[in-house]
């Protein structure tokens, strides 16, 4: 028969990795510290939130009895937190989402239509032709501009994507006017994001 032998773990010998004498026991008390410093570790050391520039805006409401730099600032909408015109302003800046409420505007288009709203720096007009002939088409006029002139024959349909220049909100002045053989039917959705509020 083979002999065991045991091995006995000396004062000099390591436990995981420290010498025996100095492996202490954990209490509640010491674990829940570790755990409290390890969570506020991995809390600081993760990216900061994404909030880049250009998903908020700002609008300062003023109070009853503001001063003028205050009032002159009510009801507009800045990109960037405004600065408060004087020490102890008590005025209200309320921060909000960039993105705002979809609208649509459906019509159906047999001769000219306008429209007229205010919303975001990007507007999609959706085209589907119902009726008319080979030559059926719709022009699109966008604030005084000619932008498009698309053939719209029955079962075609077209997505139209407009963009401005400026900040929002814009104001759009949409024109869509049908051309091409009698009995013309071009139906139409103009998608934006609404600034009316």
């Amino acid at each position: 028969m083979a002999k065991r032998t045991v091995k006995h773990i000396g004062d000099d010998q390591l436990v995981y990795g420290m010498p025996k004498h100095m492996v202490g026991v954990s209490s509640q008390e010491s674990l829940t510290k570790f755990k409290k410093a390890e969570a506020e570790y991995e809390r600081s050391n993760q990216n900061p939130p994404a909030d880049p520039m250009g998903d908020y805006y700002w609008t300062v409401h003023p109070k009853s009895k503001a001063c003028v730099k205050c009032q002159a600032m009510a009801g507009k909408e800045f990109m960037e937190e405004p600065e408060r015109p004087h020490p102890n302003c008590k005025c209200e800046i309320k921060k909000h989402p960039l993105r705002k409420v979809k609208r649509y505007i459906n019509g159906s288009l047999s001769n000219h239509e306008w429209r007229r709203f205010k919303g975001g720096k990007h507007v999609h007009i959706r085209l589907k032709g119902i009726w008319g002939g080979l030559t059926t088409g719709v022009w699109i006029e966008v604030n005084g501009e000619s932008k498009e002139n698309l053939a719209c024959p029955p079962r075609t349909s077209h997505t139209i994507n407009l963009k401005a220049d400026e900040d929002a909100p814009v104001t759009w002045t949409i024109r869509l006017q049908a051309h091409g053989s009698d009995g013309i039917q071009v139906d139409y959705t103009i998608i934006y994001e609404d600034w009316d509020d």
